[in-house]
């Protein structure tokens, strides 16, 4: 009897460590461990600070090492952060800070290099801010791994950047990226130039909207036309690159309902209709960045990849392509880096 009951005790312990796995497992479509805390905090009323900045930080006592995201936002940096809140705060559920300046300088926005301003404020005052109102106590901004991330026109201004140098930037996501400073590619202002590489390696995420290159109406242009956007920018890529289609969405249907509600009666661009939830598209992509910037940071197993590549797990419907980099990289898996170089990589691929 006593046998029995041992044996009875061993096998309820092992099943109570199975469902105790299966709750702790990694599901980036799911809320994180850690509530999101927002602040805006203002050019006029902050020391060396030219542009606004939203930042969403991990609120907890605990310690938490916490990866940057910078995000340049739609039209080149003059969407403001507060448009993409509920992907913010997926991201930052899971560790990472994540800030969003805003600029409305339009020529200079598009060269990048005024987001060395923002990073350098970022790391000399941030932390202090915090601590000033008491959030996020637990946290520790970890500067030497930032990830560049960017919407619509915002891809531009990310890719001009990194032309200029890395620095310390791990990786970079693009959803829905648009090169060029007009829709109808008037004027002369690319980032890109097709049929050649840029001159950097580092790992890649584009998150295209299948609705990307149609048009609002017939007298405007696609917000994102095909040779402008999407796999313009997976093409320039020599490294690691994923490339990830939600097929039934349109260009700014991640962002905020009240954003979306004003380009559906706008129809500035086009947009999915009313009976595709943009709640599940916005936990979609607020949780394949996730797992993007965790996976090249080696701070889950390797084998989340499987979020990024395999449709059947998704929670919309996806097209998937991947490209692995031109350098011999063994595993993309904990290579988060930034190569540069003077010159475009060389057209090879292994």
């Amino acid at each position: 009897m006593c046998v029995k009951r041992q044996e009875g005790r061993m096998k309820l312990n092992s099943l109570l460590i199975i469902l105790l796995g299966e709750a702790l497992a990694f599901d980036p479509f799911t809320h994180g461990p850690y509530r999101a805390k927002h602040k805006t905090y203002y050019g006029l009323m902050n020391q060396d600070l030219d542009n606004m900045i939203d930042v969403w930080v991990p609120d907890t006592i605990d310690t938490v090492d916490s990866p940057i995201m910078v995000m340049v936002g739609g039209l080149g940096g003059l969407m403001p952060g507060v448009a993409y809140s509920t992907i913010f705060e997926r991201v930052t559920s899971y560790g990472f800070t994540v800030v969003q300046p805003f600029s409305a300088n339009l020529i200079n926005n598009y060269e990048g290099v005024w987001l060395d301003d923002i990073l350098s404020w970022v790391e000399l005052h941030l932390r202090d801010k915090l601590d000033e109102e008491d959030i996020g106590s637990g946290v520790v901004l970890n500067h030497r791994n930032i990830f560049l991330a960017s919407h619509s026109a915002g891809g531009h201004v990310v890719v001009e950047y990194l032309k200029h140098h890395c620095g310390d930037v791990k990786g970079s996501i693009f959803m829905s990226p648009v090169d060029g400073f007009d829709p109808f590619g008037w004027i002369d202002l690319f980032a890109i130039t097709p049929g050649e590489y840029l001159n950097y390696e580092s790992p890649a995420l584009v998150l295209m909207a299948g609705l990307d290159a149609q048009k609002g109406t017939s007298l405007t242009p696609a917000c994102a036309p095909d040779d402008l956007s999407n796999t313009r920018f997976y093409d320039a890529f020599p490294g690691t690159t994923w490339f990830i289609n939600a097929t039934e969405y349109g260009h700014v249907d991640g962002l905020e309902q009240m954003f979306v509600d004003g380009v559906q009666i706008s129809h500035f661009c086009a947009a999915s209709t009313d009976d595709v939830p943009k709640e599940v598209y916005r936990s979609f992509l607020g949780g394949e960045i996730v797992t993007f910037m965790s996976h090249v940071l080696g701070r889950e197993t390797c084998d989340i990849s499987k979020y990024m590549e395999d449709p059947s797990i998704m929670p919309i419907k996806t097209t998937v392509m991947r490209k692995t980099s031109t350098l011999p990289v063994q595993d993309e898996c904990m290579q988060g880096h930034c190569q540069w170089q003077e010159d475009p990589f060389p057209q090879t691929r292994k």
